[in-house]
């Protein structure tokens, strides 16, 4: 057993050598934007006013003055752009230097058209000037400028109070949205309406594809979901085909990504002066072994996080076809998506293929039909930390540097099938464990022999019947389906020697890793929604009379196989 003299020493100096890390990197130069926001007219401040800097993420709100400050803006011409409710939403280019700070006054209008703006609340639409709840509407047209996967990634950064949130960031992982915080009833998460039919998630929603989306933070304006809308409710609708000429539009991009600003490791005489440096305050007597090991010829020099970390490509192509006529509009696309994770590992990727179709159809001039089918397949290879629930980035960052990647190539043990080295142990004068080195596993190793593939196959769709009763009175009936099928399958191959292998960096009592195993599991999930509604709107002369009145059947089934 080590004695705990030492093990506080060398817990010592761990926390040393990880104080003494810095962050390196390409730094992009960045500066700060500040200034205030006041109304036109009366020139007043305004204050809860949204600025932001288009195709950053960044952005700020303003205080009771309204002042704000924007900082890390990357230097570059950029739009500002500031919203409020009431007001009409004006860009303005800046110029953003090095190290500079930028000052400019943002003066908004009042716009008709905003407050005429038609938004779905609920199981119909309503003009935004009516409304009272906290409802907030996403700019469509900042969608289109930016490149990500899904439609869950999309609303970061877009609306006040909405917070969008990825727990390990690997491509095709799960998105967690939260509206105003968490909550304390359910699972925190709001309830997705799309196209009237209520979904878990809107992961396999192409942005490409939708065409309004309305936020309903409150209780007041999310109250006729009841319960279900305890942690408030996002309405999508997806875009419907337009009477016209056909037309095929292309949309495609690709782009690299990876990890930025890493610490900078101890390299191996760095980390065996520390290990030195540690022994020698622990108090202990007689020869240090790290003085004895600094001399050695076989040591490696591994930088594990270099080893772990490589470049992740993305791609994305969107194919839609639309057109009709006074009384067929269709819209058809196709979609693919596919994102390389930033791990060295080949399988480290996710891709999603969808197919949406829209056909709306008026069969007379009070009664029309449509339906809305999307099929989409997504198949995620991640990597798995079964076994070794810390994960690969912490045994980067832990494992010595004196221990390398692979066997020594004239190891008698050293096959393809098992290259890597695991845990090496030298042996120490004070115990027989043999556990000087024993610091995480290979994390290049966990993540060759680790693979965890989920495969999900989705149809979501509705069909819809209106009728107008008269012209202030409609009847609709939707019936929707949102059906879930599922396959994963997790491997884990153990790697590492039992008896240690043959190389002077591998001896001793060695150790496995885990022992290989396979975990699998199908499932299925269906839910039917259906429901009916009766909505009265009138106008007259200066006011607006509404009233909605319906009932809505759900039903669920799942099954699963482990």
């Amino acid at each position: 057993m080590v004695p705990r003299r030492l093990l506080l020493s060398l817990a010592g100096a761990l926390l040393c050598a990880a104080a003494s890390l810095t962050p390196v990197g390409a730094q992009q130069p960045t500066g700060t934007i500040t200034g205030h926001v006041i109304d036109s007219l009366t020139r007043q401040p305004l204050v809860g006013v949204n600025v932001v800097v288009e195709g950053t993420g960044l952005g700020a709100l303003t205080r009771e003055d309204g002042t704000f400050s924007i900082v890390g803006v990357p230097a570059g011409t950029h739009t500002l752009r500031a919203r409020r409710i009431g007001y009409r939403s004006v860009p303005v280019i800046v110029n953003v230097s090095e190290g500079s700070t930028v000052s400019v006054t943002l003066a908004l209008e009042k716009g008709a058209a905003v407050l005429d703006e038609i938004v779905v609340v609920g199981y119909t639409t309503q003009r935004r000037a009516n409304i009272t709840g906290a409802v907030a509407s996403v700019d469509m047209a900042d969608l289109e400028t930016r490149r990500v996967p899904d439609v869950a990634q999309a609303l970061q950064g877009q609306v006040a109070g909405l917070a969008v949130t990825q727990s390990t960031g690997a491509p095709g992982d799960s998105i967690n949205i939260r509206i105003r915080g968490e909550g304390t009833i359910g699972n925190n998460s709001p309830l997705f309406i799309v196209d009237g039919v209520p979904s878990r998630d809107i992961s396999f929603l192409n942005p490409a594809d939708v065409q309004s989306m309305t936020v309903l933070k409150d209780a007041s304006a999310a109250s006729i979901y009841g319960s279900r809308a305890s942690a408030g409710v996002i309405v999508i609708t997806t875009k419907h085909g337009a009477s016209g000429k056909s037309t095929v539009d292309l949309n495609s991009y690709a782009g690299i990504q990876r990890a930025t600003n890493l610490p900078t490791m101890l390299n191996a005489t760095q980390y065996m002066n520390k290990m030195e440096e540690a022994w020698n305050n622990s108090g202990f007597t007689g020869t240090n072994p790290y003085t004895v090991d600094k001399s050695r010829t076989d040591l490696a020099n591994t930088d594990w996080l270099h080893e772990l970390f490589t470049t992740g490509k993305t791609q994305n192509v969107q194919l839609t076809a639309s057109g009709g006529n006074d009384k067929v509009q269709y819209l058809l696309s196709g979609g693919l998506n596919q994102q390389d994770g930033i791990v060295i590992y080949a399988n480290d990727r996710y891709q999603r293929l969808d197919f949406r179709t829209n056909i709306n159809a008026g069969l007379s001039d009070r009664f029309n039909i449509g339906t809305n089918l999307l099929l989409s397949y997504a198949m995620q290879d991640k990597l798995s930390s079964k076994g070794d629930a810390p994960g690969i980035i912490r045994h980067a960052l832990i494992r010595p540097p004196v221990i390398p990647v692979y066997k020594d190539p004239s190891d008698p043990t050293y096959s393809a099938s098992d290259p890597f080295t695991d845990l090496p142990f030298f042996a120490t004068p004070w115990d027989n464990n043999n556990n000087r080195y024993e610091f995480g596993a290979n994390p290049v190793a966990l993540a060759y022999f680790t693979n965890d593939k989920r495969n999900n196959f989705k149809t979501f769709g509705n069909i819809y019947a209106e009728y107008a009763l008269s012209s202030a009175l409609r009847f609709k009936s939707n019936l929707g389906v949102d059906l879930n099928l599922r396959h994963n399958k997790a491997f884990n191959q153990n790697f590492g020697d039992d008896n240690g292998g043959g190389s002077a960096l591998d001896q001793g009592t060695g150790r496995q890793n885990r022992p290989t195993g396979l975990n699998e599991d199908r499932g299925q999930e269906t839910t039917i929604t259906w429901n009916n509604t009766v909505n009265y709107s009138k106008a007259l002369q200066r006011h607006e009379i509404s009233a909605l009145a319906g009932s809505e059947y759900i039903t669920n089934y799942s099954s699963s196989i482990v």
